[in-house]
């Protein structure tokens, strides 16, 4: 049997080897092409292979020699790590474990191997083989959600099925979880502690086909496989429960997995951070919703209140607290907050909603608060003309004397602004009358500036006070040539649906609440192309990606196959793109 392998593999190597790359690139041009399989053994569907794992795999050019675990996989595991071997453009898989007889395996090749160049295999490459003269042919495909932070990290989901019944207590990787009474695998996965039956990843797009399947029923689970142990960490990897299947020759249904966090534990406040002589911030294990911080104190170690604390946002964007009174340094205080809330509606955990901490002395800050902050940036383009510009201090701004002092530039005519505050050292600023379309404007802001004239022969100096001015913020708003709305309507079963778009221009997301018929409108848009999703939300309003604990499937998730292309004025959604309907 070896013999005839180690001919099978000779003759594709020689009949591929005109394209195939059989030195270390060096020199040349830049390489940013994806390593391709050239040639393989086994054959791809191949039966009635020995139950000792051997598989051979050529590059069209030299691979990464150090390979992390999680590039390659093989479904069903095995009791045993996989043994990876490269040469050069040659990876060589083997392992110490006994492939069980008569099953069908698929090798999986991930998005972490790649090329000298640093370039990854895309889309991944599956082999099925089987130790049997049988092959499971049955597949599942769909498409997984991908967000910016995803694509922008090259970080591609997964998709996981676990079995279901009394099917995983033929399963030899299973043995390890057994139920307490029973002595066998219980019927149900532990999806935080097990790896899946069959596991794949997605391409550059979120979709994907898993191959090799048998007849079965199986939990669907979608996740981010960060740390590429194949197991689902609720705690830092986004994930999605779909549901359960029952798969067999006449499933034809394609899958449609949402992703979020799945991390249902409550909002804890982890320490507080001064970022000054009067400023401090507390440090929550998620990130919150300023405007849900509710009952902030300071206390002494008399556990009276020291201060009212004046919330701002600190110019890293995130909330802070202004304290009037300096505290005495060297000595303990308490921060603690009634309530918050953080992006998904997780709420501040009561037990876990104060921390103590030493005062550190800083230098006193006399210096007049500084401007952190503008939204819109200078030169950012495609402003709409409505939007106020959003003004951050580094610190408390007290007395309201900017309205007085800030105004807008259009074409060299002035406009008086309203200014209104947000916070201690947050506030908006719009103007009288409306700013137009497709104009290049500026925020200036007035103030006094004095100098020491030159002395005169007395020697006497004389103080010059001048009215200067300087922008705050330059920015274009959009032509109105440019602008679009969106209206339509999609098929529902359960109410309202969250509709989502993200301009692929400016990378801006906006979204609506359709009516109890689907139907919605959407204003105030740039032409171009978007990406579209919609869901039906949650009760906060988001997308329902299920939960572990208590065990609960996703809200259904849907994205058309088409980029979305608006045009300037009314746009109908279901002439422009084939929309997947919700269930």
């Amino acid at each position: 049997m070896k013999s005839s392998w180690r001919l099978l593999l000779l003759g594709l190597l020689l009949l591929l080897l005109a394209c195939a790359t059989v030195v270390a690139p060096s020199g040349g041009p830049e390489d940013k092409l994806a390593p391709r399989v050239a040639a393989v053994y086994p054959m791809p569907n191949a039966t009635n292979m020995p139950t000792e794992l051997l598989v051979r795999l050529e590059f069209d050019e030299w691979i990464q020699p150090s390979l992390p675990r999680n590039a390659v996989v093989i479904s069903p595991p095995l009791e045993k790590k996989l043994k990876l071997k490269v040469s050069g453009d040659v990876l060589e898989i083997s392992s110490n474990a006994v492939l069980d007889s008569n099953t069908t395996y698929t090798l999986t090749l991930g998005n972490a191997l790649k090329d000298l160049r640093g370039n990854a295999i895309a889309p991944p490459f599956q082999l099925a083989f089987s130790t049997g003269n049988h092959i499971d042919s049955l597949s599942l495909s769909g498409k997984i959600l991908l967000t910016q932070k995803m694509v922008a990290a090259k970080e591609l989901p997964s998709i996981g099925l676990y079995p279901l019944g009394l099917e995983r207590s033929k399963r030899n990787y299973l043995k390890k979880y057994r139920d307490s009474l029973l002595n066998v695998p219980d019927t149900v996965p532990f999806l935080t502690k097990e790896i899946p039956l069959f596991f794949t990843q997605a391409d550059s797009n979120g979709f994907f086909k898993v191959i090799g399947l048998s007849p079965g029923k199986y939990r669907v689970v979608a996740f981010v496989d960060a740390n590429g142990n194949r197991r689902l960490d609720q705690a830092t990897e986004l994930g999605g429960i779909y549901g359960d299947i029952s798969l067999d020759s006449l499933f034809k249904d394609s899958l449609w997995l949402p992703l979020g966090n799945l991390d249902t534990s409550g909002v804890v406040l982890d320490s507080v951070k001064q970022l000054g002589a009067t400023v401090i911030q507390p440090i929550f294990n998620s990130a919150v919703n300023p405007d849900s911080l509710k009952g902030c104190m300071l206390y002494g170690s008399n556990k009276k209140v020291l201060d009212s604390l004046q919330k701002i946002l600190a110019s890293n964007g995130k909330p802070a607290f202004a304290i009037s009174v300096v505290p005495v340094k060297d000595s303990s205080y308490v921060f603690k907050c009634a309530s918050a809330k953080d992006s998904l509606g997780r709420h501040l955990d009561t037990l876990q909603n104060e921390f103590e901490f030493v005062w550190r002395e800083f230098p006193n800050d006399t210096f007049p608060a500084n401007l952190a902050n503008v939204v819109p940036r200078s030169g950012q383009k495609l402003v709409f003309p409505e939007k106020p510009v959003l003004l951050t201090y580094d610190k408390v701004v007290y007395g309201d004397t900017l309205e007085k002092d800030l105004f807008f530039v259009v074409r060299k005519d002035t406009l008086p602004v309203k200014v209104i505050r947000k916070d201690a050292a947050n506030f908006e600023v719009q103007s009288l009358t409306s700013l137009p379309y497709d104009a290049k404007i500026s925020l200036q802001q007035r103030y006094l500036d004095s100098t020491l004239a030159l002395p005169d022969s007395t020697g006497k100096r004389d103080t010059i006070v001048e009215t200067k001015y300087k922008v705050l913020a330059s920015f274009e708003t959009v032509p109105k040539l440019r602008l679009a709305t969106l209206q339509g309507k999609i098929s529902t079963t359960q109410g309202e649906i969250k509709i989502r778009l993200r301009s692929v221009e400016t990378g801006e997301v906006k979204d609506t609440l359709s009516l109890a018929d689907g139907s919605f409108k959407m204003e105030s848009l740039l032409d171009g192309k978007y990406l579209l999703d919609y869901f039906y939300p949650d009760s906060n309003g988001y997308l329902d990606v299920g939960s572990l604990e208590p065990l609960r499937f996703a809200k259904p998730w849907r994205t058309p196959l088409d980029t979305l292309v608006l045009q300037p004025g009314e746009n109908i959604l279901e002439q422009l793109v084939n929309l997947p309907k919700l269930p």
